[in-house]
């Protein structure tokens, strides 16, 4: 989609110039086959057959920045440090010249994602997964950072407060006047309290940013690998916990006390952890408000109901 909700046409990419885009970032290589994956909606991705096995090619279609890859690069790279089973990389090219745009090779983890095997877990399945998830969870929010920010540094906030205020205007700014109601600026007003009100003894924790099912892939049946961390950073932890709850509890509700009991067993839950994880809810509504109302316009409202939900019981 364009910035005016119009979808944006993707001009068609030759195998063949993919073979070479990736011959030229992997010198030495040897390519069986290259074939389109049919996956993600930020990027075009390739499955290459290679002397090495496969390989998993991606070039951004959205943003286009190599900074965004290269955060994506050191984040799944920190996550790794603290035990998480993530993908490898092999390489990165700021600018392919045969492709024209950033290009990034890692390792193909083989698997299904989660998304597609919920439909035929049973309940015991599905709290097995929804524990599994937890523990996982737990060790990524358990790799603390150095800052409120990026993990290569490039944006750092030296405390709770100053980041939550930042993240709190930047989306306001991308949001019309009228997102909600009562208009934007009493929504500010609202948000920038909820902020305030946040313990100022909260640390930087690394976030994935990007927590539903789809970004988790299974084999036989257990979690293999957390996928896609481009929207990591060091941050209040509870962020992570907007998406979670509308993508994996609203539909699963029964699994969240087998999912908090085991996150709890790795990244203990602070006496303040409910009121946060409310304040991460409005943050994922007021950022899945600003994005789609940019690029899928219908999928925008169901967000601004959660906004003036928020704003009635304050």
């Amino acid at each position: 989609m364009g910035e005016s909700g119009t979808v944006t046409t993707r001009q068609p990419i030759r195998i063949e110039a993919v073979r070479g885009a990736l011959v030229d970032a992997c010198p030495g290589i040897r390519v069986a086959g290259v074939r389109p994956l049919d996956a993600g909606y930020t990027s075009r991705q390739w499955v290459a057959d290679t002397d090495e096995g496969p390989l998993l090619i991606k070039t951004p279609v959205r943003d286009t920045d190599p900074e965004h890859l290269r955060r994506l690069v050191a984040t799944t790279r920190r996550a790794a440090e603290g035990g998480v089973p993530v993908v490898r990389y092999r390489a990165f090219v700021a600018r392919s010249a045969v492709l024209d745009a950033p290009l990034l090779v890692q390792e193909y983890q083989d698997g299904t994602p989660a998304d597609e095997a919920w439909e035929a877990m049973d309940t015991a399945e599905r709290r097995t997964f929804t524990r599994d998830l937890g523990h996982l969870v737990g060790r990524v929010h358990a790799c603390s950072g150095p800052w409120f920010g990026d993990v290569l540094g490039t944006e750092r906030h030296p405390d709770v407060h100053t980041f939550l205020h930042a993240l709190t205007d930047s989306l306001l700014a991308q949001a019309p006047d009228d997102l909600t109601s009562v208009g934007r600026d009493h929504l500010s007003r609202a948000v920038h309290r909820a902020v305030d009100a946040v313990s100022p003894a909260a640390v930087p924790s690394l976030t994935h940013g990007d927590l539903w099912r789809q970004n988790v892939v299974l084999r036989g049946g257990r979690i293999a690998c957390l996928l896609d961390f481009e929207h990591g950073r060091y941050a209040d932890r509870f962020l992570d916990f907007g998406k979670l709850d509308e993508h994996v509890f609203a539909g699963f509700a029964e699994g969240r006390a087998a999912f908090l009991a085991a996150y709890d067993e790795v990244c203990p839950l602070p006496d303040d952890w409910e009121e946060r994880v409310r304040l991460g809810h409005v943050l994922h509504a007021l950022s899945m408000s600003v994005y789609f109302l940019r690029w899928t316009p219908k999928w925008a409202p169901q967000y601004v109901h959660e906004l003036e939900e928020w704003l009635a019981n304050r």
